[in-house]
């Protein structure tokens, strides 16, 4: 079942999700949509991370709804009451999402060509041979077609990612879910990951980019998220991230990125 197809890709009606007496998440509603990106920026334990592992099913939701094409996800009306969906029902749902994690989350023990084919023969159903040519597609896309053969491990941090991103564009997906995407790299490995993110949002990528990368999300996205203590504080476009209109809650988070700003010319002397 989907809904309006003019309305959004994803949304978000007041979502709380609690970890003991933490609130991770209190209250977030937030839509996303079609070809856009948002970047959901805020300071550690803010609830950025749990908010898209929310969205992709691996954490469920104490209240709230969530809905991907106007279908609600999680959860099925029933006799005039909501039941969980079985988990074949929440895989569906999950596979029209792409999700990229902090670690890469690749089979050490499969090539990186297996890597991106394997879910989507056993799960998806293609054939073999229509698999590998959506994986070498993509693979040439991130700049690692040569590396079909090479196992992970044999891979940089910024390669593994990389191959990640490929897998889970592999499906096709209404959405892509990026989670600190860079967190786990280098510094000299974080532009590689950052082109391909790059490319993905000019290409018209719907996509939520939980990140630190402040000046990246700047130039990438088409508007910020700023989240605090489980809660959306504000948000807008993110050519106005550092404007008169934002918060004194969200300039102090900020004041610690303006040397990041500085150097990628984007700092404005009002911050």
């Amino acid at each position: 079942m989907t809904g309006n197809p003019n309305g959004p890709v994803l949304s978000i009606r007041n979502v709380r999700r609690s970890f003991g007496t933490h609130a991770a998440l209190d209250g977030v509603s937030l839509d996303v949509e079609q070809g856009e990106v948002v970047a959901v920026i805020g300071p550690s334990g803010s609830g950025k991370s749990t908010l898209v592992r929310c969205v992709h099913q691996l954490e469920p939701i104490d209240s709230g709804a969530m809905y991907l094409d106007g279908e609600l996800l999680g959860y099925e009306h029933h006799a005039g009451r909501l039941r969980p969906l079985p988990a074949r029902r929440v895989a569906d749902q999950r596979r029209r999402m792409g999700m990229v994690f902090q670690q890469f989350q690749l089979f050490g023990h499969w090539t990186v060509l297996r890597n991106i084919t394997e879910a989507q023969v056993r799960v998806h159903g293609r054939s073999r041979e229509q698999a590998r040519e959506r994986a070498m597609e993509l693979l040439g896309k991130v700049g690692l077609a040569e590396k079909a053969d090479a196992h992970p491990g044999q891979l940089s941090g910024g390669q593994q990612q990389r191959v990640a991103i490929a897998r889970a564009l592999a499906t096709r997906p209404r959405i892509m879910l990026l989670d600190e995407p860079t967190s786990a790299l280098d510094p000299e490995l974080v532009d590689e990951v950052l082109t391909v993110i790059r490319d993905l949002a000019a290409a018209g990528m719907t996509m939520i980019i939980v990140t630190h990368e402040i000046a990246f999300a700047r130039e990438v996205a088409d508007r910020y998220v700023f989240m605090d203590r489980g809660r959306v504080v504000e948000q807008g476009p993110v050519a106005g991230v550092l404007g008169d209109g934002t918060s004194d809650r969200l300039r102090a988070f900020l004041s610690r990125y303006t040397q990041q700003l500085s150097d990628s010319g984007e700092a404005r002397t009002s911050v």
